[in-house]
């Protein structure tokens, strides 16, 4: 059979009031129980000792070494899988306990299931008695760790981040974070909601006005993307997560006069990340960290760092100084020499190192932190909460004259159940032997040193673990017993891959080149959290796991900035003194760009100007003129490296081949002088070889008939030619005949007719 402890009031037991105890209680055998009733057993001494309670709680035998103070009503048979719940009660005046004050405390009960008179099992829980006059309290208070184990998970897995936020994890921490009862040990990522990618909807085909068709603009419109041969799309825009926003909204809403201690951006692990040397990483852990504060407006007490129990030393606490800590939240019984004194101190001590250096200590109590973090949805809920008031109780009544300051702090890797984490809360709240007091308290108690390490001092100083050095920092965990106690060896630290961080903190740096050169850089921000929360602790003893995210994040970045190139010509011809030479910016980004061409030479022919930034749309080509002087003939290889208006590199170095011929142009143009004036000479000497001093008048008639047979191309005939020459040698033009060639024996032209000489005639 099982027994599950339904509830067990009241939280005080006080005289005249009743203690009434339910339990559910199930047959798993295969054979019925008959007369099933619930016997109520007690042990009247007030329990004194803390180890006394996890030996009681375990043990499950069936108690019969008292006798019975109460039975339930029976039931007649509970069949084979059937569950039933009984219920008992007796009147407080009847248990037994001592009624003067000084007794009041910690009571130990048990609750035994019979069947036929046959006691099967018991359910061994508490009771607080606190008859009048009883006045002694104890101050406490709750850190809850608030953050979400993956602080990426709304980029890479969006539909479990908000399953989470819905009814997972988150919603749990965010239901519980609103308590007023509860501080905060908070993962400022949490208040960061990343911006994620909107993508346009292609079907669409409205305008800001609501006008659609020819009328609404295009998301491929040319003069959208900035280049008109373009047919990229348009820039995506970019919007915070609404789910995430909203948790923030809620968690910025709700501190109110709380205590806030900030965890490391995104649960960085900065020990590791500083022993790797990733000092990018670690500047932008901190200055993420550091402007989510001040943007929401929230100050917290501390930037605190935990340890674990078994990994607690000297070193480990130094480790912590050095990358950063205000605080350090470790377990108390790391710092106590003896976890068997009579009286529990306060949470909160300072380390001192070799070197002088002080570190302000959180130690919670590690058993009740544990069972607080039992308060899950599987557990049992009202066992733990019985348990957690008897520690309280207990720890409350030793014998002590100072105050004292218990702080309770569950793991931050368990998922608690709202409703059972409430119900405890609300239990603790309704103890009257409890004050609830703040983190902060504890802390300012540290630089004054306004406390004792006497636990009788009268003097009103909490009594607390005071200064503890080096060597006493001890490692410590839970036994097999449940208790926890000092080990003789200190568990190594499963510390991140140094190499995998290395990569991570190139990347870092690789992204924020890149956003000083774009506009808006809101597409960086998931890249951005990828790499921050490749520093989480989850990743601890998970190498593969963080060396996957670092390559992932690497090549993120590669692409992005391989979005910006230089296109390369196939080669420059310079032919003239000076000239700017084109080089084509592309762009393929979701933001605009303003870059600076950085141009250099292999070779000194050439001289190469100052370039203004150019500025580059998103998803567009700009052509930047480069302006380039020639000093001598030559070829030479321009490189060229777009960087950041501060000179930080961009992209890849890219060559092009520059033939330079300055001469070109001026050679050319003598050239053409000299071949005009070579010609005009040609000109000149060929009039003067004729003999021709004035242009010939035009001929009116047929060609010289002696001329067009020395051509070849027709024979002389004197009997129609005669007369046309004949009458132009008389017109009287005033141009006297050439004289006749002796040697000539051929007959005189006749005279033209006197009709066609007056037709010549001007």
């Amino acid at each position: 059979m099982s027994m599950d402890l339904v509830s067990l009031t009241p939280t005080s037991l006080e005289e005249g009031s009743t203690l009434t105890a339910r339990v559910e209680v199930t047959n798993t055998s295969s054979e019925p129980l008959p007369a099933l009733s619930l016997e109520l057993r007690t042990l009247t001494s007030r329990v004194t000792d803390r180890s006394a309670l996890a030996s009681w709680q375990a043990d499950t035998t069936a108690d019969t070494s008292t006798p019975s103070l109460a039975t339930s009503p029976e039931v007649d048979e509970l069949a084979p899988g059937e569950s039933t719940t009984l219920t008992v009660t007796l009147a407080a005046d009847e248990l037994g306990y001592s009624d003067a004050p000084y007794y009041w405390g910690t009571r130990r009960i048990s609750l035994t299931a019979v069947a036929d008179e046959d006691p099967l099992a018991s359910i061994r829980s508490f009771m607080v008695w606190r008859p009048a006059g009883a006045e002694t309290t104890i101050t406490q208070s709750v850190l809850l760790p608030v953050a979400e184990e993956d602080a990426f998970a709304s980029v890479t897995d969006p539909e479990a981040h908000q399953q989470s936020l819905e009814s997972g994890r988150l919603a749990g921490t965010r239901e519980l974070a609103q308590r007023d009862d509860v501080d905060w040990w908070l993962d400022p990522a949490l208040l960061d909601p990343p911006q994620l990618p909107v993508d346009p909807d292609p079907s669409d085909d409205t305008n800001d006005d609501g006008a659609e068709g020819d009328g609404a603009e295009d998301a491929t419109d040319p003069e959208q993307t900035g280049d008109p041969d373009s047919d990229s799309p348009v820039a995506r825009t970019f919007e915070v997560d609404a789910a995430s926003a909203d948790l923030a909204a809620s968690l910025r809403d709700g501190v109110g006069d709380r205590t806030v201690l900030a965890m490391p951006y995104a649960q960085s692990d900065l020990v590791s990340v500083e022993q790797a040397d990733a000092q990018a990483l670690h500047r932008a852990v901190d200055a993420r960290g550091a402007a989510v504060w001040e943007e929401t407006g929230i100050a917290p007490e501390a930037s605190a760092m935990g340890i674990e129990g078994t990994m607690a030393d000297g070193d480990s606490l130094q480790a912590l100084l050095d990358a950063g800590a205000d605080a350090a939240v470790v377990p108390s019984s790391s710092l106590r020499p003896d976890l068997d004194a009579a009286v529990t101190p306060s949470s909160v001590g300072v380390y001192e190192s070799d070197d002088g250096s002080e570190l302000p200590l959180l130690a919670p109590d590690p058993v009740l932190s544990d069972e607080f973090a039992h308060l899950t949805a599987d557990s049992d809920t009202e066992q733990t909460q019985q348990r957690l008031l008897a520690e309280t109780a207990t720890i409350a009544s030793e014998y002590t004259t100072a105050p004292r300051h218990l702080l309770i702090s569950p793991s931050s890797t368990v998922e608690l159940d709202p409703v059972a984490a409430g119900a405890a809360l609300d239990a603790l709240d309704e103890a009257p032997w409890i004050e609830q007091g703040s983190t902060s308290a504890l802390l300012d108690s540290v630089p004054e040193r306004s406390w004792t390490t006497d636990a009788q001092d009268d003097s009103g100083a909490p009594y607390a673990l005071g200064t503890v050095g080096p060597s006493e920092v001890l490692p410590s965990g839970p036994g097999n017993n449940g208790l926890w106690e000092h080990r003789s060896t200190v568990n190594e630290r499963d510390a991140l891959d140094p190499v995998s961080l290395r990569s991570l903190d190139s990347t870092w740096q690789q992204l924020g080149v890149l956003a000083t050169a774009m506009e808006d850089d809101a597409s960086l921000d998931a890249t951005r959290l990828q790499v921050l929360s490749g520093t989480s602790l989850r990743w601890s003893g998970d190498p593969e796991g963080i060396s996957a995210l670092a390559d992932d994040s690497r090549d993120t970045a590669q692409g992005l900035e391989d979005r910006i190139e230089v296109i390369p010509a196939s080669g420059y011809n310079l032919i003239s003194d000076s000239v700017g030479v084109p080089v084509t910016i592309s762009n393929d980004l979701d933001s605009p760009i303003t870059v600076r061409p950085e141009v250099t030479s292999d070779r000194p022919l050439v001289q190469i100007g100052e370039v203004e930034d150019v500025t580059v749309p998103a998803h567009s080509q700009v052509d930047a003129a480069v302006p380039v002087e020639a000093v001598a003939n030559g070829t030479v290889t321009l490189t060229t490296v777009l960087t950041t208006q501060d000179g930080q590199q961009l992209t890849e170095p890219v060559d092009v081949p520059l033939t330079v011929n300055p001469a070109w142009e001026n050679w050319t143009t003598l050239v053409i002088v000299i071949a005009m004036g070579l010609l005009v000479v040609v000109g000149v000497a060929r009039a003067r070889r004729t003999g021709a001093s004035t242009r010939a008048p035009a001929v009116h008639g047929p060609e010289d008939p002696e001329e067009l047979s020395r051509s070849g191309i027709s024979t002389v005939d004197t009997s129609t030619a005669a007369k046309a020459w004949s009458a132009r040698a008389g017109t009287g033009s005033g141009t006297p005949a050439p004289d006749p060639d002796p040697d000539d024996d051929r007959p005189a032209d006749d005279p033209p007719d006197t009709d066609d000489r007056e037709e010549q005639a001007p």
